[in-house]
């Protein structure tokens, strides 16, 4: 995005623009995470569709921006300023596409993408005005303020969009008709038009066909939003169609007229940057803000909340005696530098409750802000409970802030429970487990709302679905704890966008997502887990006694299976490949077990992912006990293995006596008042020469490699690698010996993933450093060291002084050196033609030629850097591995027959023929994995795939 001066002012200028922080939960709360939440941790990939400004996910000749502010305006063009009630933008443009004022692909394919974030909060009519926002936006204009709360009409408004073939008198009238007079109609024509152009296909009596590339005549010289249109215009030489060229003779010269209206003293005017800048933000703003005032009033307008919760969620643990609290606090990091984020609550009585710790989760980013999200893991008492909380943060500079939510304390009702772990979606019906308070006596109810597919419309029907909701009331069934536990069912024909909730009279846990329940439902015991003694006491009268709370543990038997142990993917294929299962809300072993229910094997892996067999892949082998580290979020009490890491379950009676892990008890864990789920503890090894035994090697931290010393686990940066001088990658053989080899002459280096090494003179800003234990990935060239993990790196730096690291515990154990491999050397920055490989020999010139995007590979062109979807594949139709010879080729050839087909984590090829709900287009760059079967080919990142379609 380019970004001038003026618009850089301009930038500053809105950041005054916000009124006062508005109070949550709010109304605009879905809008405002679809409007700054553009890629990272919980993104919503919005403006994805239109980054760059460039870009078209519909190919040649088509650009989504220019097609996103066109329908801006043409959604609002039919209302009627002179009568009390008119339209404006209402959403009424999907019902508008057959009647011949609404000509061209754009319309309707943009109104199919903004069917994916329809919903029940978010109304079409606000889409097409942060669309808007989007386009302007990401081709470098100015911030237009944004307002939400529009409502959607659910018919066709009248005939009045303006057409090429008007005369001035007309668009004059049609422009009054509005509510703008002659200089505003100039201004919204020429802020419109300084993106895309005509269609040849659309308007041959306009472009004439086969003049132009791709039939697509560009309005002026650029793709970028700026005052070209005007300039061009007054100063020559001009280009656009609607002012020069064939549409002259055929008096469709409309961009003339409009301009001419006074004369070309607007149009003048505009040829002045900051001029053209200012007046399109009013302009624009106050057409995305036409609306039918007697229904509707619009929002404040929408600045990013400083702090905000997010995905917050209580569950009622089994035995009723506790409740498991989660979620993420999201922090405006524009700003601002943190160092921690903690949380104070209140109890159900509105006492002191607690304090909680939060743990880093993950980053993103919007077109101007950017934010952290801090993840909440912890259990309170479910009699003395929750109702809400503030947020304390603490800046590196050791500034506090308390956010108090307007006096008010971010609210959280523990009334009423959705228990997603006992919820499933399975065969067309979703079933649903709700916790509610003893104390509440109103009937309870579940709610259901569906997208349901229009069938109206010819030749175009409406791609917006309608929404339709069901309800029914459920039942009650057995008292656990201070709850009674409910039930219900409601039958559904699409899961795609499926939203549900539970309520009892002004008490709801509602607006949840369908898609992220599993296909089983887990149950919840009415007793504690560990419980075998009914004592109240906090002090035990024998050393023998039974503490009477559950702890964090591996679980030894589950059902008719036993505990393996912790066990690695297979090579080249997964080590359980014969059914698989996908919950990251709700999974428990349970769960898994009841899923793989028939195998000989089952194993969960990256907490949410469940997987079967009947015998393990090869090179499927046990690793560190510790290495499965990811807790259950179904279970605050079992482990759910890691990345490439599976808590690995067998039959029993296929088990022989040795061959079970007979030790479940490696992890130190402690417990609190507020947190008794804990993280995993890594024991960092130093060598010690005064025991007279033997060292042994283990398991740990390295304390020095080669002149470096540990600093600890630290993120990657804000929107940069936090080490980004140079890079090397091995996914077989990465050692920390191997390097610092590699970064010999660099001040730190850093290993993440298991086999990506980063050098560097600077740590980046925005990476900070984070639990030693989040660090879980073994170096597949020394199964003694831990080479980082998924956007962790084990960072060192050349010297000797050591910076403390948390959550870690000393050894005397002593390591020994690992001789050094050979690694391959890349660009660490991404290209869609192509890109200089790098070198750390200043005085050799690198002569291999570097990476690039294959645009086409066989009969397929690319698509683009692709997420996986929503608890689910991105695409599902067939799925190929090789972690040792993929290339884009192989994959191609694998997925004929397939619309779509993507490579991911190097050695993983998915194919299918639509991509699932929740997968959007990434950045490039962010495919950055080599494939191993050719280094000169992308084959995706980890959550990346690079992507293919056939034309």
């Amino acid at each position: 995005m380019k970004l001038c001066p003026t618009t850089l002012g301009l930038i500053a200028m809105f950041l005054g623009l916000g009124e006062a922080q508005v109070t949550w939960p709010n109304a605009i709360d879905e809008l405002e995470d679809v409007m700054f939440l553009n890629s990272g941790y919980r993104s919503r990939g919005f403006g994805t569709h239109v980054t760059p400004c460039s870009f078209s996910e519909f190919g040649a000749g088509r650009n989504t921006a220019a097609e996103w502010l066109r329908i801006g305006f043409h959604d609002m063009a039919t209302t009627n300023a002179f009568v009390g009630t008119h339209g404006g933008v209402d959403g009424s443009i999907q019902f508008e596409l057959n009647n011949g004022e609404n000509v061209g692909l754009g319309f309707n394919t943009t109104l199919h993408t903004y069917a994916n974030f329809f919903n029940s909060k978010l109304s079409i009519g606000d889409l097409v005005a942060l669309g808007v926002y989007a386009s302007t936006r990401t081709c470098g204009g100015p911030i237009i303020p944004m307002r939400g709360g529009r409502i959607d009409v659910t018919v066709a408004g009248p005939i009045g969009v303006p057409q090429p073939q008007n005369g001035q008198g007309i668009f004059i009238n049609q422009f009054t008709r509005m509510g703008f007079n002659s200089t505003d109609m100039i201004k919204m024509t020429a802020c419109g038009h300084t993106l895309g152009g005509v269609h040849a296909g659309d308007f041959n009596n306009i472009v004439a066909p086969g003049t132009v590339p791709n039939d697509f005549q560009l309005f002026d010289n650029t793709l970028e939003f700026d005052n070209a249109i005007a300039t061009r215009y007054v100063n020559g030489p001009d280009t656009n169609p609607l002012v020069v060229g064939i549409s002259v003779a055929n008096t469709r010269n409309s961009d003339f007229a409009v301009f001419t209206a006074d004369k070309n003293v607007t149009i003048k005017a505009m040829t002045v940057a900051a001029t053209f800048n200012s007046m399109c933000q009013d302009i624009l703003q106050r057409m995305i803000e036409t609306v039918d005032t007697s229904i509707v009033t619009l929002s404040p307008i929408i600045a990013p909340y400083e702090v905000k919760p997010e995905g917050l969620q209580l569950t009622l643990l089994s035995g009723g005696a506790t409740i498991s609290f989660t979620g993420d606090i999201r922090v405006r990091t524009t700003t601002r530098s943190v160092s921690s984020v903690s949380i104070t609550y209140l109890d159900r009585t509105g006492a002191a409750g607690g304090t909680i710790t939060t743990t880093v989760s993950g980053t993103a980013s919007g077109f101007d802000d950017s934010f952290t999200f801090y993840g909440i893991n912890a259990n309170i008492p479910a009699t003395s409970s929750i109702s809400s909380f503030t947020v304390v943060v603490t800046g590196t500079s050791g500034t506090i802030e308390t956010f108090n939510n307007n006096g008010a304390g971010f609210p959280i009702s523990d009334s009423v429970i959705v228990q997603t772990p006992q919820s499933c979606l399975s065969n067309g019906n979703l079933t649903v487990l709700a916790a509610v308070r003893a104390t509440v006596t109103t009937p309870v109810n579940l709610s259901v709302t569906e997208k349901v597919p229009r069938t109206a419309g010819s030749p175009i029907v409406s791609p917006v679905p309608s929404l339709v909701t069901t309800s029914a009331t459920m039942v009650k069934g057995a008292a656990v704890g201070p709850y009674n536990i409910y039930s219900g069912s409601v039958s559904y024909s699409s899961s795609s966008g499926l939203k549900y909730g539970v309520g009892s009279g002004t008490f709801a846990d509602s607006f949840k997502d369908a898609s992220a329940l599993g296909t089983a439902c887990s149950p919840l015991g009415t007793t504690l887990p560990s419980s075998t003694s009914s004592s109240t006491s906090s002090k035990t009268s024998t050393s023998s006694s039974v503490t009477a709370t559950p702890t964090l543990a591996h679980k030894a038997v589950v059902g008719s299976y036993s505990y393996l142990g912790c066990y690695t993917e297979g090579v080249g294929v997964r080590a359980l490949s014969s059914a698989a299962f996908y919950n990251y809300t709700g999974m428990t072993i349970e769960q898994c077990m009841s899923d793989c229910s028939g195998y000989s094997y089952f194993g969960v892996e990256y907490g949410g992912e469940c997987y079967c067999g009947n015998a393990l892949g090869t090179g499927s082998t046990l690793a560190a006990l510790s290495d499965c580290s990811f807790i259950c979020p179904g279970n605050a009490f079992e482990y759910c293995g890691a990345g490439n890491r599976l808590e690995m379950y067998k039959l029993t009676s296929l088990v022989s006596s040795s061959s079970v892990v007979q030790s479940t008890t490696s992890k130190t864990s402690s417990s609190s008042s507020v947190v008794s789920s804990t993280s995993t503890i890594k024991t960092v090894t130093s060598t010690s020469s005064s025991s007279s035994v033997a060292p042994s090697q283990t398991l740990g931290i390295k304390q020095t490699v080669a002149g470096y010393t540990f600093q600890g686990c630290y993120t990657e940066a804000t929107n940069i690698r936090a080490l980004s001088s140079a890079s090397f990658f091995d996914y077989t053989a990465m050692t920390l010996e191997a390097c610092a080899a590699d970064c010999v002459s660099f001040t730190y280096f850093g290993v993440e993933y298991g086999g990506e090494c980063y050098c560097g003179n600077v740590i980046n800003t925005g990476s900070i450093l984070a639990a030693a234990s989040d660090c879980s990935m073994v170096c597949p060239g020394n199964k003694f060291e831990y080479c980082g993990a998924g956007n962790r790196l084990e960072m060192y730096k050349i010297g000797t002084v050591t910076v403390s690291t948390s959550s870690s515990s000393t050894s005397s154990t002593s390591t020994s050196s690992v001789a050094t491999g050979t690694l391959k050397s890349t660009s660490s920055t991404l290209s869609t033609v192509v890109s200089s490989s790098t070198s750390k020999t200043s005085t050799a010139t690198p002569t291999q030629t570097a990476p690039a995007i294959k645009p086409v590979v066989g009969s397929y062109r690319y698509y683009g850097c692709q997420t996986e979807a929503t608890n689910i594949r991105a695409l599902t139709g067939a799925s190929f591995f090789n972690y040792t010879s993929m290339n884009l080729e192989m994959c191609a050839s694998n997925c004929a027959g397939f619309k779509y087909w993507g490579v991911e984590y190097g050695g993983e090829c998915y194919c299918g023929n639509a991509w699932n709900t929740g997968s959007v287009n990434a950045t490039a760059s962010d495919c950055s994995f080599l494939c191993p079967g050719n280094s000169l080919e992308y084959c995706g990142a980890g959550n990346r795939l690079s992507a293919y379609y056939l034309p």
